[in-house]
């Protein structure tokens, strides 16, 4: 059976007419009558069909004539469809404003230049800041193409041919017709030259990994000494300073008072390409007294290396001397953390944290001060080496009514992210929940001073 009709929709009309006897052309009258009325009404006639389903946008509106029609929407341009992964990226300019500067080396030079494992090339890469790509040629050649800007693109050619020229002889280097602004010059008096090279250069490697730079020994054309060869650093400001400040303490380690004098003072002053432009970049000099020098070390340079994370400064011991290298700031803290290291030696220690920008506050709860420290300061010197810190407690003191109180234990660092971890890892430690990762090193009051060694 049928629902009945509805009377409202026009088929529910023309059947109710026909149960009334109305003709067909009484009817069509009636629809037509029926259009011209819902178009007056600016309604469209329903259609003609017995389907519940019904469009839902609402009709569109006309304007009148006095009124001025409202303009075109503007339709949404398509976006682009993310290209997929498997859809190989195209250039922005096909034709390269920089074409690969090109060298062509035999098999051996190529071998050389890679050296173990790529570490040669790569090293090149970095200190010039251009992309080497090496590939086959005809003849048994290799075809050494060199990408990046111009300027960094000069550098790697260079420094390729004078790691190349390293194989048939000694390398000299022009320093009289031009500044360059990449090479440090350091002196190393000839009974000290292999102990810096150490077996195979691997001392001299190391200096290099550690400071991002690229070393030899060459000639330069200008500057020449008797009893001395030239070393030459190549890389940016700060990664020269540091591998030429490592250099001078392998000797002063060998010689004795080649770069500092009885005065604890260094006898020359450092001066190279990107000293005394007015930027803040410099150094300081610090002395030791007694036997400082091998606490403030630590077991294998590690607390050297602690304080120098820890401060973003670079820091280097050359005699009896430590000299630290950086921007202001840098230089600021790191002069503090060492003299607050020095102090502990004497006794607890009560820093005032007040105004600085690089230090958080934990208060210690009473009788969790030992979970904290560890065996012989192994939780602490751990954490301080995994987030780059230096930390220690403040001086305890009772509180007024006699009752123990919390001891507060600061977090130093130039690293912001570093501190809290540092702050959440000796939480952790302070539940029992935390495993030293190693040895920490010595310094402090919680570790002891290492035997003394060039770290």
């Amino acid at each position: 059976r049928r629902p009945p009709t509805s009377l409202s929709t026009p088929s529910g009309a023309r059947a109710n007419r026909r149960a009334m006897g109305e003709s067909d052309d009484e009817m069509r009258d009636a629809v037509a009558d029926e259009g011209a009325k819902a178009e007056a009404e600016d309604q469209p006639m329903e259609a003609d069909s017995d389907s519940d389903d019904e469009d839902r946008r609402p009709p569109h509106k006309r304007t009148d004539g006095d009124s001025e029609p409202s303009p075109p929407r503007r339709r949404t341009p398509p976006r682009e469809r993310s290209p997929r992964r498997d859809e190989p990226k195209k250039e922005k300019n096909p034709t390269r404003k920089n074409p690969p500067m090109e060298m062509i080396i035999g098999a051996e030079d190529a071998a050389f230049l890679v050296g173990t494992g790529g570490k040669t090339k790569d090293k090149v890469a970095r200190v010039s800041g251009a992309r080497l790509d090496l590939l086959d040629a005809d003849d048994g050649k290799h075809r050494l193409e060199i990408f990046g800007k111009d300027e960094n693109r000069r550098k790697a050619k260079q420094y390729v041919q004078w790691v190349l020229r390293q194989r048939v002889g000694p390398i000299t280097v022009d320093t009289d017709s031009e500044r360059r602004d990449d090479l440090s010059v350091v002196s190393v008096p000839l009974d000290c030259v292999a102990y810096v090279m150490g077996k195979n250069g691997i001392v001299l490697r190391n200096i290099e990994e550690e400071y991002g730079t690229l070393m030899f020994f060459g000639k330069p054309t200008s500057g020449t000494e008797e009893g001395v060869e030239k070393l030459m650093i190549l890389g940016s400001r700060r990664s020269r300073r540091g591998a030429e400040l490592k250099v001078m303490s392998a000797v002063e380690h060998k010689r004795k008072g080649f770069f500092v004098d009885e005065k604890k003072e260094l006898r020359r002053r450092l001066e190279q390409v990107g000293d005394g432009e007015g930027d803040g970049w410099g150094y300081d000099v610090f002395p030791f007294h007694d036997d400082e020098f091998s606490y403030a070390l630590g077991a294998q340079g590690s607390t050297r290396k602690k304080l120098a994370a820890a401060s973003g400064c670079i820091l280097e011991y050359i005699g009896d001397v430590a000299v630290m290298a950086g921007n202001r700031d840098e230089r600021r803290r790191c002069w503090d953390y060492l003299n607050w290291l020095l102090k502990q030696r004497k006794g607890a220690l009560n820093v005032d944290p007040k105004g600085r920008d690089d230090v958080l506050e934990l208060p210690v709860p009473s009788g969790k001060a030992g979970r904290l420290s560890g065996k012989g300061g192994n939780v602490l010197r751990s954490i301080e080496k995994e987030t780059s810190t230096f930390c220690f407690l403040t001086d305890h003191r009772a509180a007024a009514d006699g009752e123990s109180r919390d001891e507060l234990m600061l977090i130093f660092g130039q690293d912001k992210r570093g501190r809290y971890m540092a702050m959440d890892l000796m939480e952790d430690a302070m539940e029992g929940k935390y495993q030293p990762k190693g040895g920490g090193g010595g310094g402090g009051p919680m570790g002891g001073a290492g035997p003394m060694t060039i770290g």
